[in-house]
């Protein structure tokens, strides 16, 4: 989208709202879907006199020709000197900016140090605000994955693994903070038994502080996730060795 001179990636999809149902055939060609643009195209905006313009469908499947559809004939009338506009739509376009603070695969998720939200109504614009978001630092084992094993290995009670062989067990701790970076409803998925899976919540609510994302200005929760393998190589790597007691060496 352009704004103002800048060309702005946005985290919307106006032309969602025109055809709720039912969509007409863009392009002409067959193309296909992916994870990088489900919907099939990508389209251009611009704002000019505070009016949102549609300038171009792209067909995402035929970027390198540069496929796109043709509007005069998508849009009749309305198509108006290379442009169409936008008065189906009413709602916010946010336009991300800034350093990545917090990256979410899929969707418009991911949190920027920055965000430009406009407001439309009947494709007028009639408000503009900035947002600024942050993640909090956290310790050290929310940065460090090494040191993050390290502090989970060192602190699991070896003593409520079960012997296991040739095994290698793969777990993963979930679990939500509060504002102030403490863990709380912390679970256990694809674990191994109620006694492992005990242990390894156990171990993962002795972290300290973990990271915690504000956006615009409030706290925002996550669902937090932490991979633990559990292995005999890594039980004899970490397991704290037990001392005898004295009288244990009396024969």
């Amino acid at each position: 989208m352009i704004y103002k001179g800048d060309t702005l990636d946005i985290y919307a999809n106006p032309l969602e709202d025109l055809y709720t149902t039912t969509r007409p055939d863009f392009f002409g060609i067959q193309g296909y879907e992916s994870t990088d643009c489900w919907r099939g195209y990508q389209a251009e905006w611009i704002i000019e006199n505070n009016t949102l313009y549609l300038t171009n469908i792209y067909n995402c499947s035929h970027q390198e020709n540069k496929v796109k559809a043709n509007l005069e004939k998508l849009f009749g009338s309305k198509y108006v000197d290379g442009k169409v506009k936008a008065d189906w739509f009413s709602g916010g376009i946010v336009s991300p900016q800034g350093k990545l603070v917090h990256y979410i695969h899929m969707g418009y998720n991911s949190i920027y140090e920055n965000e430009l939200e406009l407001t439309f109504q009947k494709g007028k614009l009639v408000k503009e605000q900035w947002y600024h978001n942050y993640m909090s630092e956290g310790s050290v084992y929310s940065k460090d994955p090494d040191k993050l094993k390290q502090f989970l290995y060192s602190h699991i009670d070896w003593n409520k693994i079960p012997d296991l062989k040739q095994q290698q067990i793969c777990m993963c701790v979930v679990f939500t903070t509060d504002g102030k970076g403490r863990l709380d409803s912390v679970s256990v998925a694809k674990g191994y038994n109620v006694q492992v899976d005990k242990e390894a919540a156990r171990v993962a609510k002795m972290l300290p502080e973990w990271q915690v994302v504000y956006r615009r200005g409030k706290f925002e929760p996550w669902l937090w996730t932490i991979p633990i393998a559990l292995s005999e190589s890594i039980r004899k790597q970490y397991m704290k060795k037990t001392k005898l007691p004295k009288e244990a060496h009396i024969k």
